[in-house]
């Protein structure tokens, strides 16, 4: 009995889907295939952890599984990006890394923190514009009064959020880039600064919109400027730095988010995810959700992302040793 022949052209068709097959990674061609854990260095409630979770949901939603927001909060976020570190580069353990991040090296031994060393980036995710927030009363009604006032008084207090968080090097950047000498004075987190300068305990602040808004609708502060290079969609009738005089080196020293994944996590898991998260920014009810975290979405490929993180560390070092800060406890 004669057995059916396969055909030369059967035969390859078959051997070139066998081998498309076996190219592909199972864990790409399956990811993701149980839920994803997005780790945050910050406690539950603000801006960064409502980002977390809107690009969770989104995420969850567009790939079929459940994406968790896991905090761990302390230590300047360090103790959630060494866990997001050491975690199984599977693509299942991704971290959330903000603009602190980057002082890593300055506040810890023996934590560098770099790309293609400690993590892989998968983009950009957006940032939080900062303004110039002053308390309601001072007697400056633009930069150029607000620093003519400094020099004339010698005695501006710029609220902060701790030693060398945004806030600070940012309000120290400017004060030095003005010429004029200020007080800064420590308050436990953004929250208590914002009040502090609603209340007129201090003159003014470098604030995100989202903390600076109770106190902006209630008419206890104004904005004077941001330190952006285009103005902010979120208020777009402040001026930016550049067109209020402020000096160019603090353009762009503003908060902003990164998701990554520890070193050595599948390319293919990576560019999907990178896929995801970019649709997922560009959402409309996505945008809409962290316009009101006074965040602005940016996406970006991995490269992108790898060098702006790179950049900011070079940058913030060399701040740090131009203002003479030291960040170590």
């Amino acid at each position: 009995m004669n057995h059916p022949l396969i055909t030369r052209r059967g035969a390859n068709a078959i051997a070139l889907a066998w081998l498309a097959g076996a190219a592909l990674p199972s864990h790409a061609a399956a990811y993701p295939d149980r839920p994803v854990k997005i780790v945050l260095g910050f406690a539950p409630g603000g801006a960064t952890d409502g980002l977390a979770r809107v690009l969770a949901r989104k995420l969850g939603e567009r790939m079929g599984q459940q994406f968790v927001v896991d905090n761990k909060p302390g230590a300047a976020t360090r103790i959630g990006m060494e866990f997001m570190q050491k975690a199984q580069a599977d693509g299942y353990t991704l971290g959330l890394a903000t603009a602190v991040t980057t002082t890593f090296p300055l506040m810890f031994d023996n934590m560098g923190f770099a790309p293609g060393k400690d993590f892989v980036a998968i983009s950009m995710l957006g940032r939080a514009p900062t303004f110039l927030m002053v308390r309601h009363d001072l007697p400056a009604k633009d930069y150029a009064g607000f620093v003519a006032l400094g020099k004339k008084t010698g005695q501006l207090t710029l609220g902060h959020p701790g030693n060398g968080s945004n806030p600070h090097i940012a309000g120290l950047a400017l004060a030095r880039a003005a010429g004029m000498p200020v007080v800064p004075v420590p308050y436990k987190g953004t929250q208590p600064t914002a009040t502090a300068v609603g209340a007129g305990e201090v003159d003014f602040a470098m604030m995100e919109y989202a903390v600076a808004r109770p106190m902006l609708e209630a008419g206890k502060v104004r904005l004077l400027a941001v330190t952006e290079p285009a103005r902010s969609r979120i208020r777009p009738e402040v001026p930016t730095g550049r067109e209020a005089g402020i000096t160019q080196d603090i353009e762009g020293l503003t908060p902003w988010f990164m998701l990554l994944a520890p070193v050595g996590t599948p390319p293919a898991v990576v560019d999907a995810l990178n896929r995801e998260v970019r649709e997922a920014l560009a959402d409309k009810e996505v945008r809409e959700q962290l316009a009101n975290l006074g965040v602005e979405p940016e996406s970006s490929t991995p490269g992108e992302a790898s060098a702006y993180f790179t950049a900011q560390r070079q940058r913030i070092a060399r701040l740090a040793a131009e203002l003479q800060l030291s960040l170590k406890s």
